[in-house]
């Protein structure tokens, strides 16, 4: 523009023209900026709505999910309720089954002991009519059943005649801790076998022995044996042990490898 008015001259009509095409530059950029901005407000307001559906969306989707959880908590609560129910019907059958149990077996124990006591009401019966037992084949069958029978079943044995001779009641899970079911049992088939005679007080889990074939000295001695033979190890010498100290007895001094 500078060089123009310098070299065009007064009467050039240059500054009309470049008034002219700035008037027209301006009018045609302001129609530009104003479809600009047109079309920018249609995309901001597209995003708007786009943005208010979303949040619509997600507020739905909330809502459901509050739905689920409050369903889910109340499905929990039923289940717990349930589960309550079924551990508390499982407890009072276990209840009721051991209590059968028990009853049949307090029953058994006193059919038993009841006929074994008059079987050996009526051994005495028969020894009184002249009958008279092989005191060599009596002692042949009680040696035979020491050696034969476990040693385990000794101390069960051992156990019996000494509170048949002291005349004192044993609790099983005292004196024969982690071995009870398999002492109770041997003693069970020593009891249907006449071998010995007890009775068992289901509630405190006792036994009181009223008879029994074997004085405490022979089975002492087989299981003394039993130690020395056949190197029975520390576990059962430290049983033998208890049953001596529960019963007053010095316990027996002997080294086990």
């Amino acid at each position: 523009m500078l060089i123009t008015a310098q070299y065009g001259g007064p009467n050039n009509a240059i500054f009309t023209y470049l008034s002219f095409g700035s008037t027209i530059t301006s009018l045609v950029l302001s129609i530009l900026a104003i479809f600009v901005t047109v079309q920018s407000s249609s995309d901001l307001y597209k995003q708007f709505t786009r943005i208010d559906n979303a949040t619509e969306t997600i507020k739905n989707v909330s809502i459901q999910i509050d739905g689920t959880l409050a369903e889910l908590k109340t499905a929990e609560s039923n289940l717990q309720n349930t589960s309550k129910i079924i551990s508390e019907q499982l407890d009072n059958i276990v209840e009721q089954i051991d209590d059968r149990f028990k009853t049949h077996m307090k029953e058994t124990e006193d059919k038993i002991s009841k006929q074994l006591e008059e079987s050996f009401n009526s051994t005495t019966d028969v020894r009184t009519q002249d009958v008279k037992p092989d005191p060599k084949m009596t002692e042949m069958a009680k040696t035979y059943f020491l050696t034969k029978t476990s040693a385990s079943g000794l101390l069960a044995l051992y156990a019996c005649s000494l509170s048949m001779e002291k005349n004192k009641t044993f609790e099983l899970s005292n004196i024969f801790k982690e071995n009870e079911s398999y002492t109770f049992g041997f003693l069970i088939a020593s009891l249907s076998s006449a071998i010995v005679l007890f009775t068992h007080d289901d509630k405190n889990n006792q036994i009181t022995c009223q008879k029994t074939l074997f004085s405490s000295q022979e089975l002492y001695s087989q299981i003394k044996e039993r130690l020395t033979q056949q190197q029975l190890g520390r576990d059962y010498f430290d049983r033998l042990n208890t049953i001596n100290v529960f019963f007053d007895i010095s316990p027996l001094k002997m080294t086990i490898e």
